[in-house]
């Protein structure tokens, strides 16, 4: 009787065990970027006119980026604001929408979205959740220049 709960107890372990070894790693990992962007800058028309920002993201992605408004809405020192986001790899486009705020206060961004569309290598991130955040820096009073930030793929 012993054996048989020794055997059951290898067998459960054994299987358990190649059950986690077949699960891909990178099913859910989570993807980090550092932004450039630049306010006003050329790039392509996807639908919504001339992107407002556009430059560069590294790290576990790398390609061009570009963000087009959608609308927005000052609060008080806030600016609240809606985007569509274009991100260019060698790999895949990853498309995506975003909400934000910009702190006038501290000139601070965040934006959280989601990925709405992913072509070749990247399509196991569509509809996963997206998070950027960073900094304005002016130009003369009431032009932006530059937004570096953070970019996270949940």
């Amino acid at each position: 009787m012993r054996e048989i709960k020794r055997l059951i107890i290898l067998l459960t372990l054994a299987l358990t065990l190649s059950l986690v070894a077949a699960v891909p790693t990178n099913a859910k990992k989570p993807l980090r970027g550092s932004m450039e962007l630049y306010f006003m800058a050329e790039g392509p028309d996807i639908g919504y006119g001339p992107p407002i920002w556009s430059g560069t993201i590294s790290g576990d992605i790398n390609g061009e980026m570009y963000f087009y408004n959608t609308g927005s809405k000052d609060a008080g020192q806030a600016r609240h604001f809606w985007e569509v986001w274009y991100i260019i790899t060698e790999d895949g486009i990853l498309l995506g929408t975003d909400k934000g705020v910009v702190s006038w206060k501290n000139n601070k961004y965040r934006m959280n979205g989601i990925v709405t569309q992913a072509t070749g290598n990247r399509m196991h991130l569509e509809g996963r959740n997206v998070h950027m955040s960073g900094y304005i820096t002016w130009a003369a009073p009431g032009l932006p220049e530059t937004a570096p930030g953070a970019f996270h793929i949940n």
